[in-house]
Order: C-alpha cells, then structure tokens, then sequence
C-alpha cells in the first residue's frame, strides 16, 4: 500500500503542477498581469510546487527529514541530473543575467541555508529571513524586468484559449487541492517505506521524493533538448534552487521549526554547496557562455558518486 501511495502521489503532484502553472498564467494574463511578472512569478514559482507541498506537509506533520531532503536532494538533483542531462543533449547556452544576478543569489541562499542549520535547527526567524530575501529577489527582478521591457515567459498555447476565469479558476483551486493530495500520499507512502526497508526518512526523501518532484523539471528539459531548444536556460534550475531554499525552506520552518538531521548538515548540505560552486565554475570563461556537454557529462558522474557516498 506504501508503494501505491508513493506512486499515485507522484502521479498527483505531477498533473497537479502542470495544470497549476497553466491556470495561473492564463489566469494572471486575463486579468491583464504584464507577462513578465508572470514568468517570474506563477510560472518560475509554479514549476516548484511538488516541492512546496511535500516540504510544508512533511513540516506540519513532523517529517523534518522529510522537508529538509526533499530541499537539499531537489537542488542536488536539479544540477546533476536536470541540467547535466540536458546539457549533455546539447550544451546549454549562460545567459548573463543568470551569472550576474541568479547565481550570486543562489550562492547567498545555500550559504544561508548551511549557516541556519549549524545549530541543527532552522527557527522561525531564519524561517522568516528567507522569505524576505525571497521577496527582495522578486521585487528587485520585477523592477529589472520592466525597466528593461524585457518580457518574460509566457505559456501562448493556453493564452489565445481565452478560458472563462471561472472555469480557469475552479481548476486552479482543484490543483491546488490535488497537491494537498498528492503531496500528503507521497510524504505517507515515503515514510511508511523507510519504515519497512528499514532505512532513513532522509535517505527517501533525498533520493525517491527529490527526483520525483524534480520530475517535471527533467521531462521539460530533456524534450526540450532533444528538440534542441535553445530557449533552455541554466537559469531556470538556478531559479527553481532559490526557490527550493528560500520559500520552501523558509515557510517549511515558519510552520513548525525544522530539526536538522546531523547527517544532512555533515554530509549532503556540502554536496548541495560542491554542486552550486561548480556550476559557477562551469560558467568561466564568461566568453563561453553556456554549458558543454563534457560539463554535463561531469555533473552526471558527480551525481552518480553521491549516490555511492550517500549508500555506503
């Protein structure tokens, strides 16, 4: 019954997401919201909502290893697996907001991150001073964006149906629901198979419930590579970290304060740091700019021998 849980929860959380994101920005767009804010916002923010739930149910429910993994191992899978597969499709273009702005900010949250955690518990406070250099982020893009004009990413399928707000609102209630849902089967189905295989809640949470709701992330990248569509962008795993870390992190222990499982801070946390310095590492020559296929290549390998570390 775990396994099915698991599964259908997965299942759940990817539909979920995906009608969440595509109700959200025709939703936003009829109501006349400019289309950059909404790439910031519902669509950038959107794609992380497996992630969100499962933390902040794992939170209100006590599963701090649970909340932490799933950030830690997200962000992890984010570089090694997303990005590094796609890059090794076809190498992956920099853009140079993404190493003048995103990267810098994704190095400040982990460093954060990995400094509220020193004590084993992420408080209420630190919570709340995530949240508020994740809201400095978006205001300070969104001033960007529109001083700029830069318009940002859009989802023109669903934009020219012009849908009635009532029906576009009933779905993005229901798929908010349905993460609630598939969020809550997940984190249940997790635990209860650590419990029986007799291994760690981290342990799942970092491997199975990471990749899981890293799901839609992959599948998007990789068809998009394969397509070689130049519009895949290294910033938007960045911004999917920041995200990761600062609202999930942070509304995950303004719910409840997050106890810090020793392995996490002593292991998997520097993984997460390796992983974010060497892509910055990766982005030098700046005259480069993008992200070849052997760097993709290390990034698989890299990821690959964290699992052997994190099994033996």
């Amino acid at each position: 019954m775990d396994y099915l849980f698991l599964i259908s929860g997965i299942v759940i959380l990817l539909l979920s997401g995906n009608w969440l994101v595509k109700s959200g920005a025709e939703l936003a767009s009829h109501f006349k919201i400019p289309p950059f804010i909404i790439g910031v916002t519902v669509i950038s923010m959107g794609t992380s909502a497996p992630e969100l739930f499962v933390s902040l149910n794992a939170s209100y429910n006590g599963y701090a290893d649970v909340a932490i993994g799933n950030i830690v191992g997200s962000n992890i899978a984010n570089i090694g697996l997303v990005l590094a597969i796609s890059a090794v499709i076809i190498a992956i273009p920099i853009q140079k907001a993404t190493i003048k702005l995103d990267f810098p900010v994704l190095m400040l949250a982990t460093v954060l991150l990995f400094v509220f955690m020193l004590d084993l518990k992420i408080t209420r406070i630190e919570g709340s001073i995530m949240i508020v250099v994740m809201i400095a982020y978006v205001y300070w893009i969104i001033r960007k964006l529109r001083k700029d004009k830069i318009k940002g990413i859009v989802i023109e399928e669903n934009l020219s149906k012009k849908r009635s707000p009532v029906l576009l609102g009933i779905i993005f209630i229901t798929s908010c629901v349905g993460l609630v849902i598939g969020s809550n089967l997940l984190v249940e189905g997790a635990v209860g198979i650590a419990k029986v295989i007799g291994i760690s809640e981290r342990i799942v949470s970092i491997t199975v419930i990471a990749i899981g709701t890293s799901l839609p992330e992959l599948t998007t990248s990789i068809i998009a590579a394969v397509k070689k569509n130049l519009d895949i962008s290294a910033g938007n795993v960045i911004g999917s970290n920041i995200f990761n870390i600062l609202v999930i992190g942070g509304m995950s222990s303004v719910i409840k304060p997050l106890n810090v499982n020793p392995a996490i801070l002593h292991l998997d946390i520097y993984f997460m740091l390796g992983f974010s310095i060497l892509l910055g590492l990766f982005f030098l020559p700046l005259k480069t700019h993008r992200i070849s296929k052997l760097e993709g290549l290390f990034f698989v390998m890299a990821y690959i021998g964290y699992y052997v570390v994190l099994f033996i």
